[in-house]
Formats: structure tokens, sequence, C-alpha cells
């Protein structure tokens, strides 16, 4: 596959015009958005070969920025690059990036849909390197694709420095994104410190393990190293030096943990369903397959142990801060919000005495089960779409609804037609 026959028409526009094109189209930007800027470096590209860039508003609090990192996977090899090309161009170019973008709900500057940095500055990384924002591939293999994500990152923050960054640094990130941000936290902290701006950091769904994967010929860890390979990745070195033989661990969020020094929130869903499409349990339906969900929440709850500051709640889904449902999601009554409130303020200001009264620091999901808790996301059949129902879920990976019933008094029938909202209060106690 040549270049040439990626790049879209327009891509070779110089950086000058593409700012004019940018500034033209503000006044008719939607409420709420991002505009759009092009990387003054254009040496630094998308997979294909199109300028990179990111989105950015002014906020009210000059000393605050939110820096988001956004996800959507990443190929490993020429097949699975070509394949994400025909698939989803969108995360490999900018070609039909908008001048302006709606703010996903962390960068909203409703204080409704985001009470806690709405009067932030607010910058979206758009991601279209593939690369868990990790590559320093400057240059194309057989006329194939490049892949620049931790450059991108870098540059990213280099320039934000011309638009008066400064007081303290919020890096977050969704997913791949996620990774990303455990991968950048460290370096952003050093590079920044020098001039004064503290960082801090958040990874929403980026926690993956490296587990035996079911049905599929190749595994985790060999897709990590072809791809660290083919990106010419660079996890931190501390990291790279416990793991010299295999450096590509260091994309497997509790093996590079214990490497971090900048204040780290890991929201992690127990059930992640990205970590469960990589062990091959895509749509679970039989006993067998919801014990295999259930070792894979095991597996991701034993991993947390050492996490200092993590939020874990036992749902089937994937990502949380973009979405708008990040506001009702709550561990043991403590919504999301909260949590992450307490600890920004636990690191900013550590001898305050009503940190006491605060949230707890880790807060994992008592129950054991998937989708116990009332506040996860919906979950819906693949095939049809439909949301599943909770006892029907339940039967599904074994639980005798007749016993159960028996046990809380009820007829059969009648527990099977109840709604969620009826049903967890009574299942809890027996969970």
């Amino acid at each position: 596959m040549a270049m040439t026959n990626l790049r879209p028409p327009g891509c070779c526009l110089t950086w000058t015009l593409c700012l004019f094109l940018t500034a033209a189209s503000e006044s008719v930007a939607p409420p709420d958005s991002l505009r759009l800027m092009w990387l003054s470096n254009t040496s630094l590209t998308c997979n294909d070969g199109t300028p990179a860039g990111y989105y950015i508003r002014r906020g009210t609090n000059s000393h605050h920025w939110v820096v988001y990192l956004e996800g959507g996977g990443y190929c490993w090899d020429a097949k699975s690059c070509r394949g994400r090309w025909k698939r989803r161009p969108g995360l490999m170019s900018s070609a039909r990036w908008p001048r302006a973008r709606r703010a996903p709900a962390l960068l909203s500057m409703d204080p409704e849909a985001n009470p806690l940095w709405h009067n932030s500055n607010h910058v979206l990384l758009p991601y279209c390197s593939s690369d868990m924002w990790a590559g320093t591939r400057t240059k194309s293999s057989n006329d194939s694709f490049v892949f620049t994500g931790r450059l991108i990152v870098k540059a990213v923050l280099s320039e934000l420095l011309h638009f008066g960054l400064k007081g303290r640094v919020l890096l977050v990130g969704s997913s791949a994104g996620g990774t990303g941000v455990m991968l950048h936290a460290d370096a952003a902290r050093r590079n920044l410190r020098t001039h004064g701006i503290r960082v801090a950091a958040i990874a929403d769904s980026g926690w993956f393990l490296d587990r035996h994967t079911r049905a599929r010929r190749i595994s985790v860890d060999a897709i990590a190293k072809l791809g660290h390979s083919l990106w010419q990745g660079s996890p931190p070195t501390s990291c790279v030096r416990q793991f010299r033989e295999k450096p590509w661990l260091c994309y497997f969020g509790y093996r590079l943990y214990p490497h971090i020094r900048t204040p780290l929130f890991v929201f992690q869903y127990l059930f992640d369903s990205a970590q469960l499409t990589a062990e091959g349990v895509r749509a679970p339906r039989t006993r067998a397959q919801w014990d295999a969900v259930h070792e894979t929440g095991t597996a991701l709850r034993s991993s947390l142990k050492g996490v200092r500051a993590t939020f874990a709640p036992a749902c089937i889904a994937h990502g949380a801060l973009a979405r708008p449902e990040w506001l009702a999601i709550n561990v043991s009554g403590v919504p999301l919000p909260r949590a992450i409130r307490c600890w920004e303020q636990r690191f900013s200001a550590p001898h305050r005495r009503e940190h006491a009264r605060c949230a707890p620091r880790r807060l994992i999901e008592r129950c054991s089960w998937p989708q116990c808790n009332g506040s996860c996301p919906r979950l819906r059949d693949p095939r049809t779409g439909e949301e599943v129902a909770l006892a029907a879920l339940l039967q599904s990976f074994g639980l005798d609804v007749n016993g159960a019933a028996a046990a809380m008094g009820l007829d059969a029938r009648a527990l099977s037609r109840m709604s969620r909202a009826e049903l967890l209060p009574l299942l809890a106690p027996h969970t």
C-alpha cells in the first residue's frame, strides 16, 4: 500500500493555509466546541501522512488545564493496519477532521455535564497514530504508515506553553488514550516542572492485562511485541530497565504502574469489555463463557491491589469520562466525580483536615458478578441491540432463579419480570 495512495486530496496544504481555514471557521463553530490547531512541526503526522493537530478552548480558570488523549485501539502489523485503514480510516488520518468539535463530557463547559472542570482550559488530542500514543516512527516502512503518537503528545504540550500553559495540567485519556496517559505521565511531569507546572493523570479504561486468549491464534503478549517493533515504541525507561528482554510488557498497566511517580487515578471497569474482547469473549452467552468473564473480573480486581487511587465498578463496559453517564457511575454510593474531586484535593492540599471526610482513595466494587452495580451502563445484546434483562443475564451465567426467588420469598415468575431497579436491591444482600 503506497503512501501516495493513502493521502487524501488537500493533505499537502501548508500549515499556514490550515491555520487560515481554521480561523475562518471559528465564527460558525457550534456552542461548547473546541477549535482545531495544526501542529507547527509538520514532520509529525497521522498514520497516512496527513497533518497532526489538536483542539483547544480557553477557560476562565487560567491555572488549570485538562488535556485529553482519545483512544480507539491500535494496529500491530501490516495486515492489522491494512484492516484498520479499510474499516476505520478516521483513526489513521486527519483528512476529515472538522474545524471545530463538540466537547466530550469531561471537556464540556456546561457545569451540569462537567461539574469538575467546566471552567478549565480544555485540550483534545484526536487519535490518529494507532500506537497507544507510544510511537516514534517518523519514516514509513515500505511506503506504508508512520507512528508518531509519543512525539505528538510531547509536541502538543510544548506548543501549549505558547498558549499560556501554567498552574496544573491534568492529563486524561480513555482506552488506548488511558494507556497513553500512563506512558506519558512522568515524562510530562519532568518536562513541565521546569516551567513551574504540576502534572497529575487519570487513566480511564486503559488498564489492560496480558492474559491468555481464547479462540485466537496470536497472544496479547505477541501482539504487544509486534506493535512495539512496528511503532518503534518508547515506553518509560524505568519500566524498560525491569523488562529489558521484553520491553513491550510496559504497555500493560499493572506492569507499568510501579514505575509511575506522577499522581495517578485509575478508573477501570472490573469486566472491561475491551479486555474481554481481547481474550476472545466478545458476546458471552453460555455458562462456560460467563465463567471466563468471572475469571477476567477476578484477575482485574487482583491487578488493582497495589493502586493507590482507583475506582472500579463491576460493570461490563469500556470507557467512562467522555460519556454523559460518567456523572451517575458510583461505587458504594460514591459517585465518580466526587471520588476524582477528593483525589485532586488530596494531592493539591495534602494537609487539610477535611480530607478525612472525603471519599476513600480506593473504591473497588465488593460484589463479584457482572452488572451488579445499579449505576452500570446498560448491557445490550450485540445481535439485536436490545437491553439484556438483568434476571436473564444472571440466569445465563448460572444463577438458580427458582432458588434465588425462594430465598427471597418470591415467585420465580415475578422475579424474572422485575426491572433492574427492583431486582438489584433484593439481590444485594445475597451476593
